[in-house]
């Protein structure tokens, strides 16, 4: 027992012990539904209740190496994608940002007085996995520290319900993935007139150009837009780096800095890093889910869940049914407009499509303003 117990105190082994154990997982299926990757996320919860952690900085690493790879593999798209669509994922991102407020908003109205105002802002930002939110309640609370458990609470509820949400909707719906594919790499081909894609192959992989994007990636993100009397809102660790190497991706290199790299090894970096990030997260939210039964009840599990749920499901309403937008697409637009980075993860699992990316970059940025506003809006609100 005790060298079972010196084991599970080495971060590395705690950490491939869950994303082998949650590959495991992912394998079994039922009726046709399985979790892929995404298992490790839910073995990582429950070793996570019983107090196994690791400290912030694997989590910082891996997202980092996770939306780098992602944004390098999707950047040839993003373009085409923006272009079709950029209106429609403006106004999704005002949709879902803006229902999932709204729910929070009726769920905190229907338990008054059992939760603190500032409690209530954390669980909206929770709920939708963003942590640009997060910065916006707390900085407009002054700190207070009833934000952060809001979003402790809620923030675990808010990456399940995602993390099914794309995993269930195809079968919910009878949405066939691979006729979805083959929809969206006709599109592509029309967008080059019926014509081989004209643009340049890949080339060998530069870990100078990778650490190239990290470096501007994390730049981009300390750029700080102000919105008056708002506060200031900036892309953050994640969006900067996702969106920097969108940009850069698209073209066949910056100065010595080749971009185009080879598509195997961004994907086996953005596999391996993406399975350790859902097992952080799952490990370091795993005690909270405990302490939110015991400390808060159900109410703040309830706003968490109901405010996710509702802001996904009329996401998928408005773009499938109402504006046609092709589900690859759509899941990444999806979880673009919540900032949700672990949905990012479970989306392009699922899908087994990098291209969901381009949907989540083209959503992101407008994502992030929403969701400072609606924060904002909710603390003044219940303030």
């Amino acid at each position: 027992m005790d060298f079972f117990a010196s084991l599970m105190k080495n971060h590395l082994f705690l950490m491939g012990l869950t994303v082998g154990l949650g590959l495991f997982l992912g394998k079994i299926t039922v009726r046709g539904i399985s979790l892929g990757i995404s298992g490790a996320l839910f073995v990582g919860l429950f070793l996570g209740a019983w107090g196994y952690t690791v400290p912030n900085d694997y989590f910082t690493w891996n997202l980092m190496f996770f939306v780098v790879a992602v944004g390098l593999l999707a950047a040839e798209d993003t373009a085409r994608v923006v272009k079709r669509y950029g209106i429609k994922f403006v106004f999704l991102s005002v949709v879902v940002t803006g229902v999932g407020a709204l729910a929070t908003l009726l769920m905190a109205l229907l338990f008054a007085g059992e939760a603190s105002p500032h409690m209530i802002a954390g669980t909206y930002t929770g709920a939708l996995t963003s942590s640009p939110g997060l910065g916006a309640a707390l900085e407009a609370t002054g700190g207070n520290p009833d934000v952060t458990i809001g979003y402790s609470v809620a923030y675990p509820f808010g990456v399940v319900a995602v993390v099914l949400f794309v995993q269930l909707i195809p079968a919910l719906f009878g949405i066939d993935v691979e006729k979805e594919k083959e929809k969206l790499a006709e599109e592509k081909k029309t967008s080059f007139h019926g014509a081989a894609d004209p643009r340049p192959g890949s080339q060998a992989f530069s870990l100078l150009s990778f650490v190239f994007c990290i470096v501007g990636g994390s730049l981009l993100g300390k750029i700080a837009i102000p919105l008056g009397g708002l506060g200031s809102v900036g892309l953050g660790t994640t969006g900067g780096a996702l969106l920097f190497a969108l940009g850069a991706g698209s073209f066949e290199r910056i100065g010595p800095f080749p971009m185009r790299m080879d598509k195997k090894v961004l994907s086996a970096i953005r596999s391996i890093s993406l399975g350790f990030f859902l097992a952080i997260v799952g490990l370091n939210a795993g005690g909270g889910v405990v302490n939110a039964f015991l400390e808060h009840g159900i109410l703040l599990i309830a706003v968490g869940i109901g405010a996710a749920l509702a802001a996904e499901m009329t996401g998928f309403f408005l773009g499938y049914y109402l504006w046609k937008i092709n589900w690859i697409i759509l899941a990444g637009a999806i979880c673009g407009a919540m900032t949700s980075t672990p949905g990012l993860g479970a989306a392009i699992d699922a899908t087994g499509t990098d291209e969901v990316s381009a949907g989540y970059g083209g959503a992101y940025p407008v994502a992030i303003v929403c969701m400072v506003l609606f924060t904002t809006m909710l603390h003044t609100y219940f303030h």
